[in-house]
């Protein structure tokens, strides 16, 4: 997809891809916007993680129980995902990125 970038979790399995300020997963769903260029937020407003090492997702527990406002989700259309990927040793003071 055209201006779009795709993204793992830590423990590299396919999350979705960045299209804009929204991060969709690949059945179209949207899971949540990114603040400050890297954070992302679902939609109901609740941390989820932040991007590290370029194309990787990991949640900051110290970040936990930051929010943003709420918007209301959108849906687009289904696209191909990708393979998991090798997975990251985990960093400290961080765990991996959940959409649950």
């Amino acid at each position: 997809m055209k201006d779009s970038k795709s993204f793992w979790n830590w423990r590299g399995i396919y999350i979705g891809y960045r299209l804009n300020d929204s991060l969709f997963s690949s059945d179209g769903r949207q899971l949540g916007l990114f603040y400050e260029g890297d954070e992302v937020y679902a939609c109901d407003g609740h941390y989820l993680g932040e991007i590290r090492s370029r194309d990787r997702l990991i949640s900051n527990t110290a970040k936990k129980w930051w929010m943003r406002s709420f918007v209301k989700p959108s849906v687009r259309k289904q696209v191909p995902g990708y393979a998991n990927a090798t997975p990251n040793e985990m960093l400290a003071s961080f765990e991996d990125f959940s959409i649950n």
